[in-house]
């Protein structure tokens, strides 16, 4: 009596489905780098209060000591560079800028460290790049009376430092070909985002570009340079 065997094919093992990128980055912020999770919570909390503000009548209160404003600046407000990165404009402004956060943040989360150190390292980094960007800011609109509220010219840091990241762990040069192709990209998303806010500015009747480039370029900047005084761990 022949024997049959079933092809090889139905033998072999099913490779499992790649897990989701999104699934894998909320698995990294509650894991190696939680303390991107944590700051993610915190700017949807203050979010959150701006919300409750706005429906209690203070939120003019709130952008007014918290928004980075040269005048206001000049007479004394000098924590506004540092409390301008947690507050935002509206629902669309945090969820954009949550989406760059959660895909930027984890390479230099998990670059600096899991432990304790290294959640305190990742918000230094994240903040100073958000300070530079802010100062740039107010170099620029120094007499200006326009404001500035936002985490982008910290994640813009963020960007600054992945684009030099290696695949084996280290830094490329400043002058190399790879920071070069994602200082492009960087300029060319910049040049989008302005366009549309002048669009959306000019809708509303508002005028101006209703994006604060500078403190795009300023972060990013300081991204690209901090990076190297903070080690891998």
């Amino acid at each position: 009596m022949d024997e049959t065997s079933p092809p090889a094919e139905a033998t072999r093992p099913i490779a499992p489905e790649p897990e989701p990128r999104w699934r894998q980055t909320l698995r990294l912020m509650a894991g190696e780098a939680w303390a991107l999770g944590a700051l993610t919570a915190v700017l949807w909390i203050v979010s959150g209060v701006q919300l409750l503000g706005k429906m209690q009548g203070w939120d003019e209160t709130m952008l007014a000591l918290g928004s980075l404003y040269p005048p206001y600046f000049r007479q004394g407000f000098w924590w506004t560079p540092l409390t301008h990165i947690f507050l935002h404009a509206g629902l669309l402004h945090i969820v954009m800028n949550t989406s760059a956060l959660v895909s930027l943040g984890p390479a230099i989360a998990v670059r600096l460290g899991r432990d304790l150190k290294g959640g305190l390292l990742f918000w230094a980094f994240f903040l100073i790049c958000g300070l530079a960007g802010g100062l740039l800011f107010l170099v620029l609109h120094w007499n200006g009376e326009i404001s500035a509220v936002g985490a982008s010219g910290a994640i813009c840091g963020l960007w600054g430092a992945v684009a030099r990241l290696t695949p084996d762990g280290g830094l490329t040069p400043i002058l190399s070909s790879q920071v070069g192709k994602q200082t492009w990209s960087f300029v060319i998303m910049n040049l989008v985002l302005v366009a549309i806010g002048f669009g959306l500015g000019m809708a509303s009747g508002q005028g101006g570009l209703m994006i604060a480039w500078e403190c795009h370029v300023g972060g990013f900047v300081a991204g690209l340079f901090l990076v190297e005084m903070f080690p891998a761990r």
